[in-house]
């Protein structure tokens, strides 16, 4: 009974195991299928599965690590392609999973930030301006700075004085005007200068009149300046000097300090190699300067991951057929049954047993050898731009190398030393990527295939290999996920053999009985793919776009944020420090009144200062003019009609010349083709979203909202408003029941288009009877510049009767 109990134990023990291993094979079997259908989700979840049953298993380490690399890059180019369409919540679950299975993703971690920024922008209502307590609060805790000018306004004004003034006069004028003290170099002399300027601020004015009279000023404290004679000692006395250190997180200190010589002249610049730093010690002008090409040229190096798939594929086929003899040749020699030498003496006695034959043995040969070999490596390579990766997929062969020393041999003796070298064989691949910003890749390739093709005899009785070599040198260039697929490097060695008895060997048929033949031969192919992927890319920035402005070839001055430039802060006069908004400008009005013949104040001065049209938010890159107010922060200039062509016009607006828009004309309004339907249930029909619009736009991200118990979606086809395939792309998911996720986008630098049109085409179908509606949530129609336009949104209503549907979907023509 006992011995029983044990069997059935053992019994179950080895049933469990091999439940545990059956269904540890099933859950790999189902990871490889998910792999080959491109399920690299399910794949990473089974491997998963397999790593915590058996942690120790490095086969099923490296399958999840491989899956995990090649999910995260499926879900980065499907997040890619949202982002572009401008479906940014989409994309920016993309990128978040991308990020979670490859945290070494830089590029997705960039792309996920900047998509994190867009929504936050998109999202958020633009935030109240400061007040001047605030703004004052803000600033008490930074550091120390230079003063600043503090103008009382920013009234403009016109100078008129058609006749030669004196220049200090024109200064002591404009200083009354904005309560600004003006001091004047003891070596100052004065000048006679006729100018006409119309509508300028003060900075404007001090900064034309500083370039005529050839003067510079400094800010001495916030309503105070000092005007001198531009010249290198005036610059060198009055201009103050200003050390900063710069850290450098990638590039090269060598490089930073040539050019900011060759660009600045900065000649008080001081390396530090073991902190990868420059000190720097110049005017605060030339200082900014550096800063902000520090700024642009210090980013990291791109970065891309490089995947190889190797396949070697190596076949020998040999035929060996018919008969062979040991030696072709027979001896005959004498035999006298002794060992010794023949003598004369014994050729007396030479007969028919003294004679010996040597006859050779037969073989016969009837050997057929097929064989097969195939090498499969499918590496990942990391490389930095600029650099170069090495990979070697083969052996090494020892080679040996024989030398000969003749130093202090006795005896004219030499004594040969061999050593070995061992050289690569099989497959070498050199690969140095430069990426592009616009997102290709550049590989230079150096390939290398080399095998033993066979072996010499050597001194000292060694044998010496014999390599043959196949070597490509090529540069490609490729899109990010591009595969390249390198194939033809294949050799065939083929050898025949024939051995036999002269003339009896050539017969046919039965020539195999008197001779063999050996047949070899020997095919080698290699098949090469390289797929790159961009991980990481220099942070490039829309402030690093943006022109510098330093002034001129003999002073070097930082226009826009300089702090030797003009504050942005307005504050009342000192002895009005309790006054209102309105009794300032009525003090300034007064003051202006009294100014000297020829200085008057501008169009704006009977009352409050024209309202500046408001900007889009997010920066206008516009190359060729400087700041217009080094005073502060540049105004925003008025917002234009774009110089681009556009597109999609309704040949009415063409004609008219004018929009029939409901709402303003930076409105969007979206809808739907028909305002009502009346339609059957189980009735498809179409219909379209229109999009109508004034101003150019180039992203439409949009939710459509219906009810799934009475409206189906069977499918979203693009509509034409943004341009035909290849210059628009339209995204929907339609996983989110009674929610369709819409993104339209113009592709690439195309412009922005405007007017009326369809985005995208809805095939619906009727369910059950009853009313509901389509509506349009969570629109935000974004412009060329990437800011947000006002949006007005129609819905549609749909009346879904039980009467019998008819056959196919309706034409609009039919739509109510």
């Amino acid at each position: 009974m006992r011995s029983e109990l044990k069997i059935g134990r053992w019994l179950g023990l080895a049933l469990m195991i091999v439940v545990i291993g059956c269904s540890s094979f099933a859950t790999l079997r189902q990871a490889q299928i998910a792999e080959q259908r491109g399920d690299w989700d399910t794949a990473v979840l089974h491997y998963l599965d397999l790593t915590r049953r058996d942690p120790g298993n490095a086969r099923y380490k490296a399958a999840l690590m491989r899956a995990k690399i090649t999910a995260a890059q499926t879900h980065f180019e499907r997040g890619k392609r949202f982002h572009e369409a401008g479906v940014f919540e989409r994309a920016l679950v993309e990128y978040q999973q991308a990020v979670q299975l490859d945290p070494t993703n830089q590029y997705a971690a960039v792309e996920l930030d900047r998509v994190r920024e867009q929504i936050a922008t998109a999202r958020a209502a633009e935030p109240a301006p400061l007040t001047l307590d605030e703004m004052k609060a803000r600033t008490r805790g930074a550091s120390a700075q230079p003063p600043v000018l503090n103008p009382r306004s920013k009234e403009p004004i016109s100078l008129n004085f058609p006749k030669p003034v004196s220049i200090f006069d024109i200064y002591r004028a404009l200083g009354k005007a904005y309560g600004i003290n003006v001091l004047f170099d003891p070596n100052l002399r004065d000048q006679n200068i006729a100018i006409e300027l119309a509508e300028v601020t003060a900075q404007d004015a001090l900064e034309i009149l500083m370039r005529a009279a050839g003067h510079f000023y400094k800010v001495v404290d916030e309503h105070s300046i000092i005007v001198a004679a531009d010249n290198p000692q005036n610059r060198r006395t009055y201009e103050d000097l200003v050390i900063q250190t710069f850290f450098l997180s990638n590039a090269e200190v060598k490089d930073v300090m040539n050019m900011l010589r060759g660009l600045i002249g900065t000649k008080s610049a001081t390396p530090i190699e073991a902190l990868n730093a420059i000190a720097i010690r110049d005017t605060a002008d030339k200082v900014k300067v550096a800063q902000r090409i520090i700024e642009s040229v210090d980013k990291s190096k791109a970065e891309v991951v490089v995947d190889v798939e190797l396949i070697q594929v190596n076949t020998t086929k040999l035929l060996d057929l018919g008969v062979s003899l040991s030696g072709y040749q027979i001896g005959q020699s004498l035999d006298f049954g002794g060992e010794g030498p023949i003598r004369f003496s014994d050729l007396q006695n030479i007969n028919r047993q003294s004679w010996a034959l040597t006859v050779p043995s037969i073989l016969y040969d009837f050997v057929k050898t097929n064989s097969d070999a195939q090498l499969l490596a499918k590496p990942q390579v990391r490389i930095t731009e600029g650099e170069k990766a090495n990979l070697h997929i083969g052996d090494k062969v020892p080679v040996p190398m024989t030398s000969f020393n003749t130093a202090g041999t006795i005896g004219g003796n030499i004594v040969p030393i061999t050593s070995f070298q061992y050289q690569d064989v099989g497959i070498r691949i050199q690969i140095e990527p430069r990426v592009h910003h616009n997102k290709e890749i550049t590989l230079k390739l150096k390939i290398e295939v080399s095998q033993i093709t066979g072996y010499i005899s050597g001194s000292g009785g060694q044998s010496q290999p014999i390599i043959g070599t196949r070597n490509i040198e090529s540069t490609i260039r490729l899109k990010d996920g591009e595969t390249n697929f390198l194939a033809g490097l294949i050799r065939t060695d083929e050898t025949k053999a024939e051995s036999g008895l002269p003339g009896l060997s050539e017969l046919p048929l039965i020539g195999y009985l008197f001779g063999k033949t050996r047949t070899e031969a020997q095919r080698t192919d290699v098949l090469l793919t390289l797929t790159p992927h961009i991980i990481r890319t220099p942070s490039i920035r829309e402030s690093d776009l943006l022109p510098v402005w330093v002034g001129t070839e003999q002073n070097i001055t930082f226009r826009g944020g300089s702090p030797r430039v003009e504050s942005d802060a307005e504050g009342p006069f000192d002895e009005e420090a309790g006054a209102s908004p309105e009794e300032v400008q009525e003090k300034i009005r007064e003051r202006l009144q009294r100014l000297p013949r020829g200085l008057q104040p501008g169009v704006g001065v009977g009352g409050n200062p024209p309202a500046q049209p408001e900007s889009p938010p997010g920066t206008e890159l516009v190359p060729g003019l400087p700041p217009a107010d080094s005073f502060g922060k540049p105004e925003p200039e008025p917002t234009a009609p774009p110089d681009e062509p556009v597109a999609n016009l309704e040949p009415a607006a063409r004609e008219s010349g004018r929009w029939a828009l409901a709402g303003s004309d930076d409105e969007v309004t979206l809808g739907f083709a028909a305002e009502r339907l009346r339609l059957a249930a189980g009735e498809e029909i179409e219909l379209a979203l229109t999009v109508e619009t004034a101003r150019p736009v180039s992203h439409l991200p949009l939710v459509v909202v219906y009810d799934p118990a009475h409206v189906e979606v069977v499918a979203v086809a693009a509509g034409e408003f943004l341009g035909g395939a290849g210059e628009r792309e339209v995204l929907a998911d339609l996983s989110h029941p009674g929610e369709i996720w819409l993104g339209a986008s113009r592709l690439g630098d195309r412009p922005a288009v405007a007017g009326r049109g369809t985005v995208a085409v809805l095939r619906l179908r009727a369910r059950e009877a009853g009313t509901t509606e389509l509506a349009i949530d969570s629109a935000a129609p974004l412009g060329p510049d990437l800011a947000p336009r006002p949006v007005r949104v129609l819905p549609a209503r749909l009346l879904i009767g039980t009467t019998e549907p008819p056959r196919g979907p309706r034409t609009p023509t039919e739509w109510l």
